[in-house]
């Protein structure tokens, strides 16, 4: 059944677009039509509605062109392939397991693309809008409270009271700076009294993003990541400063002594004196840069922007150079002495320029890769109402030991079952859930090792597949396209099936047939016209008389004469492939290797002036006309300059095909036959009036 859909969309293309029509028509019966759930056509013991032949006629009707077709020719087209389906379906062709389980797959792809319907279109918006934010700089201080989002209810628990003791001790009076040194677990920030400098788009996680990029300078705002809670203190905004392509002299001490920050603070002076006299940047880096990386590159660090992990003082003391070739005053960082240097600046780039890398970068950041699936698995438990029972799945730990770390635990087993959530009225229970762990577990998560940890983050996954399967079942349920979409995957696999049984491996294997058709219809398998230059050159002399010989052979098969069969067939084989003269290079060169070769000119086509001059004698037939003899080489012409007919085996890939459509003409007026058809008249003469 393996790419049985191929061929059956082949085959609706085959089957319906013989006929034509104008893609006007098919408007007014789509948007007019009252009465779309009348039967229409009864095939067999099976009716189809009004809606099920204005889908299909809305569907292929605007391929068409040809405004000769009519509605009625579609209806002809749609009974035709109606009575294929109740023959595939009487031969059960639709119940194998290999039909199901590519059914199967295709119901889920399709289902996929409607659940997540529009989402490259999000895609591109939520590039873009990082893209507009990448034009803004915020100077942010916060605090950072640590927070796991998959930590037990407790645990969570405790951690908000601490968020809201902190944000209720803000709004009375308490000072940030304090409220920093007190709370925050981000030690780094914690020197600077949670200033982190300027930050753009890309940079933090993407709630923090958000909540920044929607406040105002002096607001003191919230946000929840995977990791924990931020209290985020915006302190300015500006305008982005764009990209600097830097250079840098670094120096720092041997350890942590002060007498060795002491000697680097005096080296870092003398760097800079020099280079205040006027000596080079690049030779005195050359000379004092500590990093050998930095030495072999003259200091250069590339273009830096404010999406790069560069320490602040780095980047603000770069952004505040006004012209290209200035250097800084030494500035101190935490793990020594630096001077900066401006070698020029890149201002933002466009959209589309920054388009394809931050998609990457989306894709590969935990915090936005979820942000568009997250969207639509939120309206997706909106319409099926999703209630969640947490306690009842913090009761299901007791069940699960550490074994499950290793992908080793076993399912218990339990009398009774409880409910974890439901979802479009239905319930899912412990039970089914423990299924899935079990079988989930063989996937190991390395990166985690709290046992209920894990378990949270496996219901989360075990939700959202519950939640697209249950989706799926909606769509089969309530969307009439989806469903027609899904019966036309169905038909076209087990038509497909039907006519590679009936017609496709019969007319394959029927050669008597086939060669019968072939005498029928030998005008349609002519050889084209077409001309080329050859010359073989002899090199065992003692061959010459032999490849003489069998180029008058070749020439008298071309005039029709009687040629043993033997080598008839193998002159059209090689005519056949546009090469004639390969038939005395293989034949002579298979009993004497490498006796004779062969040079071909380019194939050309002679005007009719010279044809009728040069070729009197040959009767519009095909030949090696011109034999020039040189001794040691043959130079020879060979005329197509008028079609032949092809033998058998020459136009058997062309006969195959016209032969299977024979075939299945012939199968199809037997099929007609064998299944009942009828129409409802009243109901079809309405549809031709609305058209």
């Amino acid at each position: 059944m393996q790419g049985l859909i191929k061929q059956a969309l082949i085959i609706l293309f085959v089957t319906f677009f013989t006929l034509h029509t104008a893609s006007a028509q098919e408007n007014n019966l789509a948007t007019n039509c009252s009465f779309k759930d009348s039967i229409l056509v009864r095939i067999d013991t099976t009716n189809y509605t009004v809606a099920d032949f204005l889908w299909f006629y809305k569907k292929y009707s605007v391929y068409g062109l040809d405004d000769s077709a009519t509605i009625n020719s579609y209806l002809n087209k749609f009974i035709e392939y109606k009575t294929k389906v109740a023959e595939a379906e009487d031969l059960q062709l639709d119940s194998t397991r290999a039909f199901k389980n590519e059914f199967f797959k295709y119901l889920k792809i399709t289902a996929h693309e409607r659940m997540y319907e529009g989402e490259d279109k999000k895609l591109d918006e939520f590039v873009k809008m990082e893209y507009d934010r990448l034009h803004w700089d915020y100077e942010v201080a916060h605090i950072f409270i640590k927070s796991n989002k998959y930590d037990s209810p407790k645990d969570t628990a405790e951690i908000w009271n601490k968020v809201l003791q902190i944000k209720k001790e803000l709004e009375n009076g308490k000072s940030f700076e304090t409220c920093v040194q007190e709370y925050s677990d981000d030690n780094l920030s914690k020197e600077n009294n949670g200033n982190v400098g300027y930050i753009t788009s890309m940079v933090s996680p993407y709630e923090y993003e958000n909540v920044l990029y929607n406040a105002n300078v002096g607001d003191i705002v919230t946000a929840r990541t995977a990791d924990g809670w931020y209290f985020i203190h915006v302190l300015n905004k500006r305008e982005t400063k764009g990209a600097v392509d830097a250079a840098v002299i670094l120096i720092y001490p041997k350890s942590e002594d002060s007498t060795e920050w002491h000697n680097a603070r005096l080296t870092i002076d003398t760097v800079y004196n020099l280079l205040t006299d006027g000596y080079s940047f690049d030779s005195l880096s050359l000379i004092y840069n500590k990093n050998e990386r930095l030495r072999e590159t003259n200091g250069i660090l590339g273009l830096i922007d404010n999406g790069m992990p560069y320490s602040k003082e780095i980047k603000e003391t770069l952004f505040a150079l006004e012209n290209d070739g200035d250097f800084s005053k030494p500035i101190r960082l935490p793990y020594g002495y630096a001077i900066v240097k401006r070698r020029w600046i890149m201002p933002l780039p466009g959209f589309e320029a920054y388009r394809s890398g931050y998609e990457k970068r989306i894709a590969a950041d935990k915090s936005r890769c979820t942000v568009i699936n997250s969207f639509y698995e939120n309206k997706m438990k909106n319409d099926l109402h999703y209630i969640m029972y947490g306690d009842e799945l913090e009761k299901c730990m007791q069940y699960i030991d550490a074994s499950i770390l290793l992908g080793k635990w076993t399912k218990p087993k339990l009398d009774k079952d409880a409910v974890l959530f439901e979802l479009g009225g239905e319930s899912y229970g412990r039970n089914d859930f423990f299924d899935y762990l079990q079988v989930i577990q063989k996937n190991r998560l390395n990166d985690i090792h709290d046992k209920d940890m894990l378990v949270r983050i496996r219901f989360e996954d075990y939700v959202t597949r519950r939640l697209e399967f249950a989706t799926m079942r909606n769509l089969e349920k309530k969307d009439a396209d989806f469903q027609y979409t899904m019966q036309e995957y169905h038909d076209g696999m087990i038509v497909a099936e039907l006519i590679n049984q009936e017609v496709i491996q019969e007319a394959a294997k029927d050669s008597v047939g086939m060669r019968f058709y072939f005498n029928q219809h030998k005008e349609n398998y002519m050889t084209e016209e077409r001309t080329v230059y050859a010359t073989i050159y002899i090199k065992n002399p003692k061959l010459h008389d032999k490849v003489l010989n069998m180029l008058y052979q070749q020439q008298h098969w071309y005039y029709g004469s009687k040629t043993k069969a033997k080598y008839a067939n193998k002159m059209a084989y090689y005519e056949s492939l546009g090469s004639p003269q390969l038939y005395i290079l293989n034949i002579i060169n298979a009993k004497t290797p490498n006796a004779i070769d062969v040079s071909i000119k380019e194939p050309l086509r002679l005007p009719n002036d010279v044809i009728s001059e040069e070729c009197s004698l040959i009767q519009k037939c095909i030949m090696p006309e011109k034999i020039a003899d040189r001794g040691d080489s043959l130079d020879v012409t060979y005329y197509y300059l008028s079609q032949r007919q092809q033998t058998i085996n020459e136009a058997k890939e062309q006969l195959l095909i016209d032969y299977q459509q024979e075939t299945e003409r012939i199968w199809l007026k037997s099929l007609m036959k064998r299944h009942t058809k009828s129409i409802n008249e009243p109901i079809f003469n309405e549809l031709i009036h609305l058209n």
